[in-house]
């Protein structure tokens, strides 16, 4: 019986798949700027509200599976298929779920074009779920250049698509069909690239373990899937497609960079985690994952904080500026939100997915209830109800964190340094800001408040964190 046993990745594997994914945030960068001038936010509305109401059968199609295959310790070959297998016919069952859903969501929304919307997000699902356990596969073997390579090639063909779709007045139809291409690219790359191929599926593999650790984390999933869309939904039939529009596009732009370095760090944090070769304990290397997370996630919101009404409206244009007032407030759940992950990597590498989903389920319900009770002022409101979710879902896991043997302290004192040096820069910027730079044109002030930025980061990390400084410097040379 042949075997895939997780491995540390190596070290140029590693850096050439975040590498890979600076390259694809770049993609997408371009992709915002672009289709924004070629697509308008009422568009982009539609679109949202979509994906937002399909938003379940990209959780339903993975069923947690990726994540418990990737923390197990071993898998053999009949698990792997089944597996592929598993998470195949899942993929299948959320595409027509979604197909399904088209013309009823159509008719509840009052918007007959939501029907091609769907209908063009619909094969992703499938496409994705059955790329799953390939991406795993090259995962765990420790191809991740392999996996970079097919990931962002899937996202230019996706973003080159879209950008010809939209230059021929495609508009809406352009971002939907977006998603489905990029998946379908990267479904036959992994397949080409990855050694292991599939056979047929059969009775009696051991996979009980791995399905209750995926149902857990599925359920986590859906969850986060609830508590981040429901308030695009419910503003679908409450305001108009244009605040959609900003709204969301406000959500992407604090959250994109921090999706894309989570994404990668993930793949080798959580193996990385289950080497047990590793003599360092594991709320050291947590520790140094909060770190290496914070600085480049942190130095983003706040910046973007700082600059959000002249960035946006020389990056994106003036008919988007209005999406600007959303920044600060969906900035501070995205802090607590990247406080978090250490806590999340720490009850999968310990195996802890009940803990996980307790912690998880105390927030998000809280974030869901908020959400629903205060959209009926507005995008504003559900801002509101987002970020009080995530400071609850960090603290729910502070306390439940020392359950499986994390102490969160460590945690909390490592992501401080960072904490204290980006929002005391983001403060005085802003307030410099409202004081001096208001009247200037946008390019002028752009470059006031970021310099003034770099200057308030510059002092405080000699002040406060040369320690942290230096392990990231050290960290670099290693790499």
């Amino acid at each position: 019986m042949t075997s895939s046993s997780v491995v540390s990745p190596r070290r140029r594997g590693a850096a050439f798949l975040l590498g890979a994914q600076w390259g694809r945030y770049l993609s997408q960068i371009a992709g915002i700027v672009v289709l924004a001038r070629l697509v308008g936010p009422a568009d982009f509305g539609i679109v949202a509200v979509g994906a937002a109401v399909a938003g379940l059968a990209a959780v339903l199609g993975d069923f947690g599976l990726s994540m418990a295959a990737l923390r197990a310790p071993a898998l053999d070959a009949q698990q792997r298929t089944n597996l592929f297998w598993t998470n195949t016919s899942i993929g299948v069952l959320a595409t027509g779920i979604v197909l399904a859903a088209a013309v009823p969501v159509s008719v509840a929304v009052g918007d007959d074009r939501l029907v091609i919307v769907l209908a063009l997000l619909a094969p992703a699902f499938v496409l994705r779920s059955a790329s799953a356990q390939f991406r795993v596969e090259l995962n765990r073997s420790g191809r991740l250049g392999r996996l970079a390579a097919a990931e962002l090639s899937g996202d230019l063909v996706g973003l080159g698509t879209a950008i010809v779709l939209a230059l021929l007045g495609g508009g809406y139809l352009a971002i939907a069909s977006q998603g489905t291409v990029a998946a379908l690219v990267t479904l036959a790359l992994v397949v080409g690239l990855t050694p292991w191929h599939p056979g047929l599926p059969r009775r009696g593999a051991d996979m009980r373990g791995l399905l209750t650790f995926g149902g857990h984390t599925f359920v986590v999933h859906a969850l986060n899937y609830a508590s981040t869309n429901v308030g695009i939904i419910m503003l679908g039939g409450t305001t108009t497609d244009r605040a959609v529009g900003l709204f969301s596009r406000a959500i992407q732009l604090v959250n994109l960079p921090i999706d894309q370095l989570i994404t990668p760090l993930t793949r080798v944090v959580i193996p990385g985690l289950a080497d047990t070769t590793d003599p360092t304990p594991l709320v050291a290397r947590l520790a140094r994952y909060q770190t290496l997370l914070s600085y480049p996630a942190l130095a983003y919101l706040s910046l973007f904080t700082a600059t959000a009404e002249p960035a946006i409206t020389v990056v994106l244009g003036r008919e988007w500026a209005g999406a600007a007032v959303f920044v600060p407030i969906l900035a501070v759940g995205a802090l607590f939100q990247t406080l978090g992950y250490p806590q999340y990597w720490a009850f999968v590498a310990t195996g802890r997915s009940g803990l996980l989903l307790t912690s998880e389920a105390i927030g998000r319900s809280l974030m869901i209830g908020l959400v629903l009770a205060l959209s009926a002022i507005g995008p504003v409101g559900v801002a509101i109800g987002m970020t009080s979710g995530q400071v609850v879902l960090w603290l729910a896991a502070f306390l439940l964190l020392p359950r499986a043997g994390i102490a969160s302290a460590t945690l909390a004192r490592a992501g401080a340094r960072p904490v204290a040096v980006f929002v005391t820069a983001c403060v005085v910027a802003s307030l410099v800001d409202a004081g001096f730079f208001t009247p200037l044109d946008a390019w002028t002030r752009l470059l006031a408040i970021g310099a003034t930025w770099a200057i308030v980061v510059g002092a405080l990390i000699v002040l406060v964190a040369r320690r942290d400084l230096r392990f990231l410097r050290d960290l670099a040379r290693r790499r």
